[in-house]
């Protein structure tokens, strides 16, 4: 065992790890083929830990930290066994490690998805004394990184400022970055750090590693820079308020890790990323996405069935394929005509809709439009008929009050009353109408008192992380009984944009804020873990802008409305129904296409991307004018073959120049303005 190596090979993310003198696993390699080869004349005992434990190394971050049976708070593990296998996409690599004292065991697993140039890592403990042991932290990986240069970006924001960049040094110590609040984690922490060497990173050139905690919970990442120059990224579960008390016998598995190494910038990470997310994780990544209407911003509250049809009959004018209804369509005793009442209570509100919801569904249809409903499955409001009958349901700690957000409660899923109720909402839903084909599913609140009565009371500690299980559990029972019905993601608008929760939706809420100039920033961020075909990206009157404008911004991303037709002027709807036929067109393009990002909008009043066809000389090229400025926009090229020769279509919503034109140009001076170009090979 002590000198053997191996070699972990995921295409352009490779790892070598290598088995020291003394039995400790060291990461000898990490990144791209010219990294993975490491000097054999470098005594392996030199490079670093592939996993730091507290006690091991005394001036460094731990990835793991745990109290053992006989109270030592010190591990120090050494190889005891080398497994390797295949699955579908790849291998699997599995290398098991024991403490050289305590009865306790450390199972470290790599899969490779070399067609994405990825790996996917993961941990596990396992206590295997006679006693209970505490594991206060279990990081899902922790990679050793280089600090020439090195420099961490990361997104956060809040609620309306998903996506928000950070770019900075990595500087001596630890930074350590960390979500918050246990269910719209994404809002405080986006679910993607990118390490860059020599500099920040840029679109087509430099050395970098992402990674992405595959967990739809809270998560923490530390980035770690020591005296000696030494790096490293240690990403996991947030762990502080959630040590977990394991039994004899018992084991703790951490969530996975996407790594991707990218030695030419972040673009190619990021469309290899995109390929992943469409073919591995999200639901049916390669249907078509509706154009959607939402009337929340139309109506909100407001709703009557007379209203909601005249704003169907406007939807299916423009062109919408998919009606969805919001909030406020429910309750009785507690009517639901705010956030203050009625979550829990999913019965049709009959002042609203005398006639159930079966008219307005038929008329969607009769329309030729699919029907959505907004549901909240996880939350009540203290002021429902659910609330009232079982008060106990919601996550709460016994004997202190429970604050409110959004004057609303967290359904405690540990519970299995509890998640047989939030399920019954959800087919509640669906059953109210054969033609419903579509949830928006939302949660507009965190965890505060983190307490239930499924767990013992030594075990309280569990709920940050047994919730989150629970919740995707239910989701998976969702999806599997409801296979054909289209899920929304929302809370809170980007508040779950992670890999784990959207493995069971098809789609997400990018943001609540869709002021058009934000979107074409916050969709920007998003880009570098996301495809566009998930990104739901709707014009409204955010900000006051052009709808024209607004249409441009949302057709690079999966296209919808959220207007009230009624109110819209005709060459506004002209533009809106231009936008529509243009969409239909290159759908595939930017739904399916490679991202190439051109001109970063952050920091800058211009920003343009396009979208090319894989295989098929195609592409289309979105570009915006953000902000009045007289400085000289910069070049703008295609990311297409110089030499062939191709066909430049105008097809910006509401200019009058629509139509085949020379070449790609920015539009005119002016802000907000956008255009719209179709590239395609001249026969």
């Amino acid at each position: 065992m002590p000198g053997e190596q191996l070699h972990i090979d995921g295409g352009e993310t490779g790892l070598v790890l290598g088995v020291g003198a003394d039995g400790r696993l060291h990461q000898l390699g990490l990144g791209g083929p010219e990294r993975c080869e490491p000097d054999p004349a470098f005594p392996t005992a030199l490079f670093p830990l592939a996993l730091p434990t507290f006690g091991e190394e005394a001036l460094r971050e731990p990835a793991l930290r745990a109290t053992h049976a006989d109270g030592t708070t010190g591990t120090r593990l050494v190889v005891e066994a080398m497994a390797a296998g295949t699955h579908d996409h790849g291998e699997v690599h599995e290398v098991r490690l024991r403490d050289r004292v305590a009865p306790f065991e450390v199972v470290l697993r790599w899969r490779t998805w070399p067609s994405y140039g990825l790996l996917e890592a993961s941990s596990e403990v396992v206590n295997r004394a006679d006693a209970p042991c505490t594991l206060h932290e279990l990081a899902s990986t922790s990679p050793a990184v280089p600090t020439v240069g090195a420099h961490l970006e990361h997104w956060g924001g809040g609620w309306a400022n998903e996506w928000s960049p950070t770019v900075e040094p990595v500087g001596l110590g630890t930074r350590s970055l960390a979500s918050a609040g246990g269910v719209r984690s994404s809002l405080h922490l986006a679910p993607l750090v990118l390490w860059s060497l020599e500099g920040p990173p840029t679109e087509e050139a430099g050395e970098l590693l992402g990674v992405s905690v595959v967990w739809g919970g809270d998560v923490r990442i530390a980035a770690e820079r020591t005296v000696h120059g030494q790096g490293r990224l240690i990403a996991g579960v947030q762990h502080v308020g959630a040590e977990r008390h394991l039994g004899p016998g018992e084991s703790f598995r951490a969530p996975s890790a996407l790594l991707g190494w990218s030695s030419a910038g972040t673009g190619p990470l990021s469309r290899r990323l995109h390929r992943y997310v469409r073919e591995q994780v999200v639901r049916n990544g390669a249907r078509p996405r509706a154009i959607a209407f939402n009337n929340w911003e139309a109506m909100g509250f407001a709703l009557d069935a007379d209203g909601v049809g005249e704003v169907i009959d406007g939807a299916a004018d423009l062109g919408a394929e998919l009606f969805l209804l919001d909030d406020g369509w429910f309750g009785t005793t507690h009517p639901r005509d705010d956030d203050a009442a009625g979550l829990g209570d999913w019965d049709v509100d009959r002042r609203k809709f005398p006639d159930g919801l079966g008219p307005v569904v038929d008329r969607a249809l009769d329309r030729g439009l699919r029907f959505g409903l907004w549901i909240e499955p996880e939350m009540v409001n203290p002021r429902s008929e659910a609330y009232e009958a079982r008060p106990d349901l919601v996550v709460a700690e016994p004997g202190r009050e429970r604050r409110e957000e959004r004057q609303q409660l967290v359904l405690d899923l540990c519970q299995p009353e509890a998640r047989a109720q939030a399920r019954a909402v959800v087919d509640g839903a669906l059953a109210l109408h054969p033609g419903i084909s579509y949830l928006k599913w939302d949660a507009n609140r965190d965890l505060f008192e983190a307490g239930s009565p499924a767990l013992a009371p030594d075990r309280q500690s569990h709920l940050p992380i047994d919730r989150v299980h629970a919740t995707l559990a239910l989701m998976d029972e969702v999806a599997a009984a409801h296979p054909d019905v289209e899920l929304m993601l929302c809370a809170s608008g980007g508040g779950r944009s992670d890999l784990a929760n959207l493995a069971r939706f098809h789609e997400l809420w990018t943001s609540d804020d869709t002021d058009p100039i934000d979107r074409v920033r916050l969709q920007w961020g998003a880009s570098h873990l996301l495809p566009a075909n998930v990104l739901g990206a709707h014009v409204t009157r955010w900000g006051q802008r052009p709808i024209a404008f607004g249409c441009a911004v949302a057709m690079s991303a999966r296209f919808g409305f959220d207007l009230d037709p009624r109110t819209m002027t005709e060459p506004e709807r002209e533009a809106a129904r231009q936008a529509v036929e243009t969409y239909r067109r290159i759908r595939t393009l930017v739904q399916q296409g490679e991202l190439h990002r051109l001109v970063s909008p952050i920091g800058s009043p211009f920003g343009a991307l396009a979208y090319v066809a894989e295989g098929d000389p195609a592409a289309v090229v979105f570009a915006y004018r953000l902000e009045a400025t007289d400085l000289e926009p910069p070049s703008l090229v295609a990311p297409l073959d110089p030499d062939r020769r191709w066909v430049v279509e105008d097809a910006t919503p509401g200019d009058p120049q629509r139509g085949e034109v020379g070449e790609l140009a920015w539009p005119d001076a002016g802000a907000p303005s956008a255009k719209v170009w179709v590239v395609r090979a001249a026969p």
